[in-house]
């Protein structure tokens, strides 16, 4: 007269199943040691285990040693020594991920998610949103910005792509990226400080890049971008004879190849 509360498989609580579903289960994991078996009065109903409509649940950095399909995601298997299998309950799909910076992302598939993961594998702090399965329904598609975010380049080729013949845009992450995680597509690049005293905003996506490639060897440079719908952006400062760079703000395509993209279809690409 006892009925199951929680079944517990490779650290993994099962809850709010019929008796087909448990049996399914039990049938299924056979051949795995371990499993726990919960058992309750079914008099006192209110104290079985419930599926949240919602979980956050926060990520360490590194992998997490799961594998996720469907649209919306949703977690498959778990290798033993995942550091998540415990904190993500069977019956709930990925809903939103959110970055330690705010950059906030939902409504995506299961590759948009994985690829965003790891782009931020480094990344301590990433939160999870979980929602049930079966009641809830995902969020829209949408991408939250952080207002403002300042970054430190590396020396050499960064591996972006830049679009805006007004305010240069970050348009594209290649494979090769060294930001990978740190900056987003659609933001906009409003300052980028030379170490010695020289600063450059309201850039064109070409002035930018020219700006970027003259200055490849030098370390400690830094880039601060805004978010892709922001107005609060710097007044215009690039000069024509300014030592930073070579060239003049009039000259800056010089070197640079153009591509049509289809987020931004009236301006060029710039890749460096």
């Amino acid at each position: 007269g006892m009925a199951v509360d929680v079944v517990t498989v490779k650290r993994r609580d099962h809850m709010e199943m019929n008796a087909s579903e448990v049996g399914t289960l039990l049938k299924s994991t056979s051949d795995i040691p371990g499993r726990m078996l919960k058992i309750r009065d079914p008099a006192y109903k209110y104290d079985f285990a419930r599926m949240p409509d919602e979980l956050e649940v926060v990520l360490p950095a590194g992998k997490l040693g799961c594998t996720f399909t469907g649209n919306p995601p949703v977690p498959k298997t778990f290798r033993e020594n995942s550091p998540v299998t415990g904190s993500i309950p069977p019956g709930m799909f990925v809903d939103c991920l959110v970055l330690p910076d705010g950059f906030r992302r939902s409504g995506f598939n299961t590759r948009e998610f994985v690829t965003l993961l790891n782009q931020t594998t480094e990344e301590d702090g990433r939160v999870l949103i979980l929602k049930n399965i079966k009641n809830c329904e995902p969020s829209v598609r949408e991408e939250v910005f952080p207002m403002d975010k300042t970054v430190t380049l590396p020396t050499g080729r960064i591996g972006l792509s830049f679009k805006g013949r007004k305010n240069a845009r970050i348009s594209r992450l290649h494979d090769d990226c060294k930001l990978a995680g740190q900056v987003y597509k659609g933001m906009i690049i409003d300052t980028i400080t030379i170490p010695g005293g020289s600063s450059f905003s309201g850039m064109t996506s070409k002035e930018a890049a020219r700006v970027l490639s003259d200055t490849k060897a030098v370390g400690g440079r830094t880039m601060t971008l805004k978010g892709p719908d922001s107005t609060d952006l710097s007044v215009r400062n690039i000069t024509s004879d300014d030592a930073s760079i070579g060239g003049n703000s009039q000259n800056m395509s010089a070197g640079f190849s153009t591509a049509n993209s289809a987020t931004f279809s009236t301006t060029n690409s710039v890749r460096l």
